[in-house]
């Protein structure tokens, strides 16, 4: 038996062998990179190690837990170092007591934050990260980068339902972490969050409980299929097509071209699309053509717009309130002609109470 574990007739040079016997060893392990160069050389090239890990994360039968490496280019690296952690079929967990609860985000409902962190690195800055850094959920922005699963969510789900149900209008999915979170190094929806996403809508869904659900990555087309009901919603996040402004802003989400061409598939398909705009940016962020960016999701059901929030570069452009009344005049206009619903959030010029149950049963 070799040092990893296989025996040598097991290793035939291939990668895939490599891969299989890697899998076959530490399957259910989290092992640091390090560890396994180290128990390895001495059967195969720290090289053949690498082409192995990245055979099997394309597979989907790792994840190797490191922050995406961003060059001046905004290309996302793909090399694995030393101190990344490889879990070799599983995926990085916490345990939590509850999952279903009341936000009080003006047009939710219910929610569910069935993942800590997410690995988007958004730098608006995210208000979801500040908040679980405030409370000790995480140690820094390069820890919210390591999602983390609710490894008991379908557990509290089954005895949350009953408790909940009459009450529940909707569930959204997610105000504090993403449900279709973006893999930037494997350009994908990481697998095992999409994987416990769609498990959970499923469940809902078999309550008649209707699920909206928002997204920086990439809406899978899964949901097409008649498990999911027709009733539920499905949004992108999109603030820019720029892609300077995603590299500076939404590092390491879907490129935004890509959103709305997986938002358009579920639409094409028949189903409940919707686009929230938020945070969007004042002219000495980006100067871009709100117009244009309006064209692209004409096709949507529903619009949310709002202000950037949490950071003084809009506030301190002159005439920050007189813009955000022409962009808000300019959505507006543009649903009504377009037979979209519209939403301006609060504290955005032109906020409407009328319009805050945009979600509600119609």
């Amino acid at each position: 038996m070799t040092v990893i574990g296989c025996l040598h007739d097991q290793v035939d040079g291939s990668i895939e062998s490599v891969a299989a016997c890697l899998l076959a060893k530490h399957r259910g392990k989290a092992i640091p990179v390090l560890h396994l160069l180290t128990r390895a050389l001495s059967d195969f090239s720290s090289r053949d190690l690498e082409l192995a890990l990245g055979h099997l994360e394309m597979s989907g039968d790792v994840y190797i837990e490191r922050a995406p490496r961003v060059q001046e280019d905004t290309v996302v690296g793909q090399g694995i170092r030393s101190t990344d952690i490889v879990f070799f079929d599983t995926f990085p967990t916490i345990l939590r007591k509850s999952l279903l609860y009341k936000t009080g985000v003006e047009y939710g409902d219910f929610t569910i934050n069935h993942v800590l962190g997410c690995a988007h690195g958004c730098r608006y800055p995210c208000y979801a990260m500040v908040l679980a850094k405030r409370y000790g959920r995480v140690k820094d922005y390069d820890d919210w980068k390591h999602p983390r699963i609710v490894g008991n969510a379908l557990e509290l789900l089954e005895r949350e339902i009953p408790k909940y149900r009459r009450r529940i209008r909707s569930v959204h999915l997610s105000f504090t972490t993403d449900p279709f979170m973006y893999d930037a190094v494997n350009k994908r929806v990481f697998p095992w969050v999409k994987d416990l996403s769609l498990r959970i809508i499923a469940r809902l869904n078999r309550e008649d409980i209707r699920v909206t659900t928002l997204t920086k990555g990439l809406c899978p087309f899964e949901l097409t299929h008649e498990v999911y009901s027709r009733d539920n919603e499905y949004g992108i996040s999109l603030v820019s097509l720029d892609s300077w402004f995603h590299g500076k802003y939404e590092p390491f989400s879907a490129p935004p071209e890509k959103r709305v061409l997986a938002l358009r598939r579920l639409h094409d398909a028949g189903l409940k699309t919707w686009v929230s705009i938020e945070p969007y940016p004042t002219p000495n962020i980006i100067e871009q053509d709100l117009e244009f960016l309006l064209e692209k999701i004409a096709f949507v059901d529903k619009m949310i717009f709002g202000r950037w929030n949490y950071n003084g570069l809009a506030d301190s452009y002159q005439g920050v309130t007189e813009f955000y009344v022409m962009c808000s005049d300019m959505v507006v206009q543009f649903c009504r002609e377009h037979g979209i619903t519209c939403y301006i959030k609060k504290r955005t010029p032109q906020s409407s109470k009328t319009t805050r149950s945009i979600f509600s049963v119609q």
